[in-house]
């Protein structure tokens, strides 16, 4: 057990003696909590269910295939404020229980060490395993964490006359049992839609349209520390430091404004690849910045802390999306000599504001987006401020069909779910202004994806920002589409399905 916590901490932190203790106990965890929290400890069956032991649990409990056994789910819970401490998920063969025990464990939410209290079983607890694992969606609920949060599971079998007489599984985040005083956030995605003003005759350039995304998430854990470090995960090395430098800047930043000489220790627990089209750096940063204003008890919005840690300078599809989440429309930078931007420059050497949210727009959620990123060359940095300074200005024209089609067609077609109309819109968009420039200096299989998510059953399909992921959006044969497009990659990047997010970056205290 103590070269299995090493080997947890290794990983995902340190653990508490409380957690250590959680882990590893062979006595009953009811009694153990109880002291833990000062108040009684109620459990509440989830699902239940008698059924035929497969191979796996035969083996596991010494049984013959098919016995009957009893599986059960719970959440320990205190009583006094309805927190699930514990989740967890047993499995008892029905021929080693007397008809009183049945009736107790099978019938009635008593935890099971009180059980055995009550019927003076004699049995002995023997630890099987400790590990962690990942949240999903239906556990995340139970405990109130976020999708992707760290759990550290146990498995053990309380032990009747040498034979397995229940085998059980217990998780409780990564998150509870520490005397520490955490936040932990997690923020959307985006995709970029399109640039809307890069002419600027009206002394005013960018305006963005875009959609916020459930899937990928950024999930960032902040604790005041000694050091200003970061722990993240076992990605590629190019991402790792731009991942890192992203994250020390935008900390920096935030203290030195905020005027706080203690440091602060981030661990990255859910993330996804820079510079892609999905908005990672901003997302990164605003996340930063966001955990330290918790952490310190600063109230600041995203504007704000995106003009602190330096996003947002040409398009504010990024903080809008982390703010509120949705479809948005902003509205740009004011262009000129007296104004806040003075040439044409992507966000990532901008150092104007955000600009303006013009409009936001719940996004329909029957709708699905099918997201597809191919392991291709990325356009970012020196090459992206360089296709800036060599195709812009935009011809008014472009601009003024561009800005009538998200007027006059993709709004009203938002607002009247009316996907065909919508989706038109995003095919035209392609053709128009700086996205077909972004479009025309993709690599062929950029476009030739574009073209087979179409091809499928998607009624838009397009780039996201300089690209390469490219997404369709659909109502009705969303996996297929998805199945079709990994054929066509062979393994050379990544397809998934996913939904708009009509709220924004989340945020946990504890």
């Amino acid at each position: 057990m103590i070269e299995k916590i090493k080997n947890i901490e290794k990983d995902v932190g340190k653990l508490s003696s409380l957690q250590k203790l959680l882990l590893t106990t062979d006595g009953s965890i009811t009694d153990i909590l109880e002291i833990l929290t000062g108040s009684e400890v109620k459990i509440e069956t989830i699902y239940q269910k008698i059924g035929k032991a497969d191979e796996y649990l035969a083996e596991r409990l010494n049984i013959s295939e098919g016995d009957e056994i009893n599986e059960r789910v719970v959440r320990i819970y205190n009583s006094n404020n309805d927190k699930t401490l514990i989740y967890a998920k047993s499995y008892a063969p029905l021929k080693r229980t007397n008809d009183q025990f049945s009736n107790d464990l099978f019938k009635a939410d008593i935890p099971i060490g009180k059980i055995l209290k009550r019927y003076k079983i004699e049995s002995r607890r023997e630890i099987k395993d400790i590990n962690f694992l990942r949240a999903d969606k239906n556990i995340s609920q139970v405990f109130g964490i976020f999708e992707n949060e760290i759990l550290l599971w146990r498995n053990y079998s309380i032990i009747k006359d040498g034979e397995v007489l229940i085998d059980i599984y217990e998780m409780f985040p990564y998150n509870s049992f520490q005397n520490e005083f955490k936040v932990v956030i997690e923020t959307p995605s985006r995709l970029h839609l399109t640039l809307i003003d890069l002419n600027g005759m009206d002394k005013r350039i960018d305006g963005g349209i875009g959609i916020t995304l459930s899937k990928p998430t950024f999930l960032l854990e902040a604790k005041i520390s000694d050091k200003l470090q970061v722990f993240g995960l076992k990605r590629s090395e190019d991402h790792l430091i731009d991942q890192k430098n992203h994250i020390l800047t935008a900390a920096k930043r935030m203290l030195d404004y905020l005027g706080i000489k203690t440091n602060v220790e981030f661990k990255i627990r859910e993330d996804y690849p820079f510079h892609i089209g999905l908005g990672a750096g901003t997302q990164t940063s605003l996340a930063v910045g966001r955990s330290v204003a918790e952490l310190f008890d600063k109230e600041l919005n995203a504007t704000d802390i995106s003009k602190i840690v330096g996003r947002g300078g040409t398009s504010g599809i990024g903080t809008a999306s982390f703010e509120s989440g949705g479809f948005i429309l902003d509205g740009g930078h004011s262009f000129g000599e007296l104004g806040d931007k003075k040439d044409y420059l992507p966000s990532s050497i901008s150092v104007a504001a955000p600009p303006p949210v013009i409009a936001r727009y719940n996004f329909p959620e029957e709708w699905d987006i099918v997201i597809a990123t191919p392991n291709i060359k990325r356009t970012y940095g020196r090459e992206e401020v360089d296709i800036f300074k060599n195709y812009c200005p935009i011809d008014i024209s472009e601009i003024r069909e561009l800005s009538h089609i998200i007027l006059l067609k993709m709004i009203p077609s938002l607002l009247e779910r009316d996907i065909y109309s919508f989706g038109e819109s995003i095919n035209r968009i392609q053709k128009i202004g700086f996205k077909k420039i972004e479009l025309d200096l993709q690599p062929q299989i950029t476009k030739e994806l574009i073209e087979l998510i179409r091809d499928y059953g998607a009624i838009g399909a397009g780039l996201s920002s300089f690209g390469p992921t490219v997404y369709g959006i659909t109502d009705k044969n969303a996996k297929e589409i998805e199945t079709k497009v990994k054929n066509f990659l062979e393994k050379e990047g990544e397809v998934f399905v996913t939904k708009a997010r009509n709220f924004g970056a989340r945020v946990r205290k504890f």
